[in-house]
């Protein structure tokens, strides 16, 4: 395999773990048993720097590649018996002249066995455009991929990413011969109506801040019809771990489709989106552009690259997919996948439904809404449901997390929360040891918000970190910052008024909210929770009123955080959910000043260090030194405050479905990302 074809960049430890173990489990101990593990097997570990993922059983070439690296000849290609059906009909051209030009094909070995063709396939979501699920991630496609573990990186809908010595270069060459899902090519030309017509467009989204290096955004090149280069103004390491990613590792649009409601292309745009409900052209062109990673699609004629298309809405807000006749993998028989022909996305709104369908077996994989503490009604209905309850492992330092806006529009509050005596005071005042005991069943580890323990940017001191249950500290750090106790049990702010605060949950953590809430008026503070859809929450957080919240607390895998240093920096959030507040400093940093508020010194600083630790080559010493510092400066603020963390995800997976991603020796990361669903299959 070449060095070209197969990105390489750095390897991770392989964990294991039993599969559906219930005993706690300690990272700890994991990583002294698998440093043995690395010790005894050198064979195993070399395999992994070669591009292949062990624990995944993952490997990929190009079908040249293929050919020339293992000896074999895939002689034909094989089809769907749906898709011959339509061949025979005449509604299709044959599979060779759907899939790409020979040598560029796509070859995947499957994890377990070539699959058999056919069935469908269920998961869930809780609302029409929820990224929550392990659905669209688990087989979004993307310049790049990743194995499971993330620990290699792999071309996908790229054929091959050349980065130039400097690295402030990205050379993208593109399938020859690819098409979307409408059998129309796809070319340079859909990177370049991706990068000049929609992101340089004023009335369009702008690019995405994954996408602006140092802060500054990437020029976009054609070379040919084929070749693309992404230019940085600074060196850009991270450019394939960028686009291996959802939304903004996607910088291709169908112009061919798209450009009918585009003003620059078409003259009649503004009416045509008005006979459809809109009222701008621009409205109308995100609408039918949404749905190439994600779950905003809502246009079933969109060309996609992905393994299956949306045929149909119903009136419910389900959605019923169908394979891509086009699409560009096969196995290592020849097989055109995927070998599943239909998926559907059921919209379950209550934790308790979701439960329900899971016992009828009528979701077939899924963790969303699936709770530690859903394990005994979970475990007793495997045998009538027919699947299997999984305790995955997650890299994750805390399993959800409490922050308070620090740039909350009350100046009182702001005041309180900027002070870090209040911090260290809210999380002293959290039992973690009951909290573990009463909604994880003793399975997580009491300990602060951070990365896992066997991170490379852990030390020893983070987890400990203002984490011990001790409400006489968290008191005497209140009464220190002058808020008085009433006689109600309720302390006073500064101006008199009682100091009260809303803690919004729209992630449904209501149990743990209410622990929550219990800690914190036990030490003066008076809290109502606000359980809220994410809709009015993100309403609200750009409006900067909310008080406090709940959100999750993943996006701290080396990689991921790497490449989206969301928690480590303003707004400590995405900016279109900034949790821990701070956008209007985020905003001033990016356009240097000339949009936005100023940001104190430390914040500024930090922002900085964020920017020089995305521009340092992954794996360096420098690299190592800025994560860990980057993560330290965190904990120590206190920005994010973790009851519980490192507890296993609870999946389901249902027996029939085969090939399915591994758990022994792959840590959970990310909605199932890179879940390389086109190669599950199904059996009765």
């Amino acid at each position: 395999m070449t060095d070209k074809y197969m990105i390489r960049i750095g390897v991770t430890i392989i964990h294991s773990l039993e599969e559906r173990t219930m005993s706690k489990f300690n990272y700890r101990t994991l990583l002294s048993i698998m440093l043995v593990l690395i010790l005894a097997l050198p064979a195993f570990t070399a395999a992994a720097q070669d591009g292949y993922s062990p624990a995944d059983n993952l490997r990929t070439w190009s079908l040249d590649a293929y050919e020339a690296e293992t000896g074999n000849t895939i002689g034909m290609f094989n089809e769907a018996p749906m898709l011959a059906d339509m061949v025979a009909a005449g509604d299709l051209p044959p599979v060779e002249e759907r899939l790409p030009d020979r040598g560029d094909i796509m070859v995947v070995q499957p994890r377990e066995a070539i699959g058999t063709y056919g069935g469908e396939i269920t998961f869930n979501a809780t609302n029409p455009t929820s990224f929550g699920n392990t659905g669209f991630t688990a087989w979004d496609q993307h310049l790049t991929g990743f194995s499971t573990n993330w620990e290699v990186v792999f071309p996908e809908v790229a054929k091959s990413i050349e980065l130039s010595e400097d690295l402030m270069t990205a050379t993208v060459t593109l399938r020859s011969g690819m098409k979307w899902s409408d059998g129309a090519p796809l070319s340079a030309d859909d990177i370049m109506f991706w990068y000049e017509d929609i992101m340089l467009h004023e009335e369009l989204p702008n690019m995405s801040n994954a996408l602006k290096p140092g802060g500054t955004p990437l020029v976009v090149e054609k070379v040919d019809d084929l070749t693309v280069n992404f230019i940085a103004a600074q060196p850009n390491p991270a450019f394939a771990l960028v686009v291996a990613r959802s939304g903004q590792g996607f910088p291709i649009a169908p112009r061919h489709y798209l450009q009918q409601w585009h003003a620059d292309y078409n003259e009649d745009a503004q009416a045509l989106a008005e006979s459809e409900g809109y009222d701008t052209w621009a409205g109308a062109f995100q609408f039918h552009m949404n749905g190439q990673t994600g779950q905003s699609d809502f246009d079933p004629d969109l060309p996609v690259v992905k393994p299956w298309t949306l045929d149909t809405v119903d009136d419910f807000g389900n959605k019923f997919y169908v394979r891509n006749p086009y699409y560009y993998k096969v196995d290592t028989e020849g097989n055109q996948l995927p070998y599943i022909d239909r998926q559907v996305r059921l919209l379950l709104g209550e934790p308790e439904v979701v439960i329900l369908n899971v016992q009828a077996g009528a979701i077939d994989y899924g963790f969303y809404n699936l709770e530690v503490s859903d394990l005994p009604v979970l475990k007793a209905g495997e045998a009538e449901g027919d699947y299997t309850t999984i305790l995955w492992p997650a890299d994750q330092g805390a399993m959800s997390k409490y922050q308070f806006n620090i740039t909350v529009n009350d100046p009182v509050l702001n005041e309180i929360f900027n002070d870090l005596r209040f911090r260290q005071a809210m999380s002293l005042a959290i039992n973690r040891d009951e909290i573990n005991d009463v909604l994880f069943f003793g399975q997580a580890v009491p300990r602060q918000w951070g990365v896992s323990s066997l991170s490379a940017f852990y030390e020893d001191w983070m987890s400990d970190h203002y984490a011990a249950y001790d409400p006489d500290g968290a008191n005497a750090l209140l009464d220190e910052m002058g808020l008085t106790m009433g006689d109600d049990g309720v302390r006073l702010r500064p101006d008199g008024e009682k100091l009260s605060i809303v803690l919004w949950d729209a992630i449904n953590r209501i149990p743990m909210s209410e622990l929550v809430a219990e800690y914190w008026e036990a030490v003066g503070v008076d809290v109502e929770i606000n359980p809220s859809t994410r809709e009015a929450f993100k309403q609200a957080l750009l409006a900067n009123e909310v008080h406090a919240s709940t959100w999750f607390a993943d996006v701290v895998s080396e990689k991921d955080m790497y490449q989206r240093p969301i928690w480590l920096r303003p707004p400590y959030g995405i900016d279109s959910t900034p949790v821990g507040g701070g956008l209007a400093w985020r905003q001033w940093w990016l356009s240097g000043g000339e949009e936005g508020e100023e940001p104190p010194e430390y914040q500024k600083e930090q922002m900085r260090l964020v920017d020089e630790w995305q521009l340092t080559e992954i794996g360096s010493e420098r690299y190592l030194e800025l994560g860990t510092l980057l993560v330290a400066n965190t904990v120590r603020n206190i920005y994010h405050i973790g009851p519980v963390g490192e507890a296993p995800e609870v999946f389901i997976r249902s027996n029939r479905l085969h090939n399915f991603t591994p758990v022994e020796g792959v840590l959970y990361i990310s909605h199932l990302e890179s879940g390389h669903s086109d190669q599950w299959y199904v059996s009765e």
